[in-house]
């Protein structure tokens, strides 16, 4: 009996050639992003600007930029960062903060005044802003202060209420060629529409120049909407007649009504009743049912008046 030996050979395999060339390829690539993340880059970036607190009675020497170029030297890393924000959103520039030359007629722009960070979200090194510095002058020409106005298309989610917007500043002053001054009364912020509103809103608004030849001591304005949720309340009135007449007596049944109303949570107090006023008109009793319609006088400025129960009464006059 004969026994056959089988001899294993071992043999190692090595990675073929286009296997070889793409492990390379991803390895280049990785080092070569490691590399591009640490160098240092100088880049321009275009960032859109709005102005507040723009200087009292000083007109621009010309328009105001709506957006800057900043010349920026960073990290590759956080250039990507950066650019991958675009669209920025725009970089707020309050004249309270800013450095002016030549009594108040020059305002420039740096890096450390500006707040880079709102719209980067970290800092970084400004070597260049194009353009740098904001040119003034005396104003000239008819000047008035007038009331801001925003136009307001509101409607809450159901049981929910806003109170009066507030708007700040509630004037500024404009001034300009005499003749188009003294036609304008009021000037207006971008309109401003929201639907299903259940919680409070705020929001800078910009303000609408009438006329090119027309200039403002503010270019926007904050606009607060405080909403909260409605709540149902019932309160008995009186009735109050008011065309007194020289009848000997006039007898309402019955004397009190109960009107329903609804107001924000928090914004009623019981002590504001009393602003409630209920009337009928006894010149208008309708002959046949001898009834006469109830209506609300006056109600508190922070209350909705849903209903009056009942919405007649009976008279009953007794005549001398």
């Amino acid at each position: 009996m004969s026994h056959t030996k089988t001899k294993y050979s071992s043999v190692s395999k090595k990675p073929g050639k286009t296997k070889a060339f793409f492990i390379c390829l991803l390895i280049s690539s990785f080092l070569w992003l490691i590399h591009s993340l640490n160098t240092v880059y100088t880049q321009e970036v275009v960032v859109p600007v709005v102005y507040k607190n723009l200087p009292q009675n000083k007109k621009p020497q010309s328009k105001l930029p709506e957006q800057l170029t900043l010349k920026l030297k960073t990290s590759g890393l956080r250039l990507a960062l950066i650019l991958i924000k675009k669209p920025f959103k725009p970089l707020q520039i309050d004249f309270n903060t800013l450095k002016s030359v030549n009594r108040n007629q020059h305002y420039i722009l740096s890096a450390s005044q500006l707040n880079l960070k709102s719209i980067f979200n970290f800092e970084t090194q400004v070597k260049q802003i194009i353009p740098d510095t904001l040119y003034f002058s005396e104003k000239s020409g008819y000047q008035k202060k007038v009331p801001i106005k925003v136009p307001l298309y509101i409607k809450c989610m159901e049981g929910y209420g806003y109170k009066t917007p507030e708007i700040n500043p509630s004037h500024v002053t404009i001034w300009g060629d005499t003749l188009i001054v003294n036609a304008i009364d009021t000037l207006y912020t971008q309109s401003l529409n929201l639907s299903n509103l259940n919680t409070s809103y705020s929001s800078q608004l910009e303000l609408i120049r009438p006329s090119q030849n027309v200039y403002s001591s503010a270019s926007e304005a904050d606009v607060k909407i405080e909403v909260n949720k409605l709540i149902e309340q019932h309160a008995l009135l009186p009735l109050y007649d008011t065309k007194p007449s020289n009848y000997k007596q006039i007898n309402i049944f019955p004397s009190h009504v109960s009107v329903k109303f609804t107001s924000l949570l928090g914004d009623f107090n019981v002590e504001d009743t009393i602003l409630f006023k209920a009337f009928i008109n006894s010149e208008k009793v309708n002959d046949q049912t001898k009834k006469c319609p109830v209506f609300i006088g006056s109600a508190p400025k922070n209350v909705t008046v849903m209903g009056i129960e009942p919405k007649e009464v009976e008279i009953l006059i007794l005549k001398k």
